[in-house]
């Protein structure tokens, strides 16, 4: 497994199933359209969504990730719950396709790997002009939010 730059049409995949809109700055804030995790089944993870236990007031501590999964058979979300850094609940809606291992695999992975991500999007921005935003913003408003 690796990190890797997305292309734009694995980014109106992840769209279509993060489904973000412009009146839910939640719905996109988090949402992570330069990069993912990529593994040998040509699979890819990315972040889409997060709300602290903060936020959401649950009382439990539990943070809520929601990650889209990009696979050969299309792409979807689906929701992590962690307690301090501990996977305590995980719904995903393609077990047949890859384990429950595997996608905790690839979720460690994608938080362990913050310096690659960083890499990879300093290298991809620097020849971007994008108006002072960062790059989902701009993406959303250049490609769905305007349309």
């Amino acid at each position: 497994m690796k990190v890797i730059l997305l292309n734009d049409k694995q980014r109106m995949k992840i769209i279509n199933a993060a489904k973000p809109t412009k009146k839910d700055f939640f719905s996109y804030q988090n949402l992570n359209l330069l990069t993912a995790v990529y593994d040998e089944k040509n699979t890819y993870l990315t972040l889409a969504r997060y709300m602290s236990s903060a936020i959401t007031r649950t009382g439990d501590n539990s943070d809520e990730y929601t990650y889209a999964l990009l696979t050969p058979l299309g792409c979807s979300t689906f929701l992590c719950i962690e307690r301090s850094g501990e996977i305590v609940g995980l719904t995903y809606p393609l077990p047949f396709f890859l384990s429950k291992s595997k996608v905790e695999e690839m979720i460690k992975l994608y938080r362990e790997s913050f310096s690659e991500h960083r890499a990879l999007q300093k290298s991809a921005l620097s020849t971007m002009d994008l108006d002072g935003k960062n790059f989902t913003d701009w993406f959303l408003e250049n490609n769905c939010f305007n349309k």
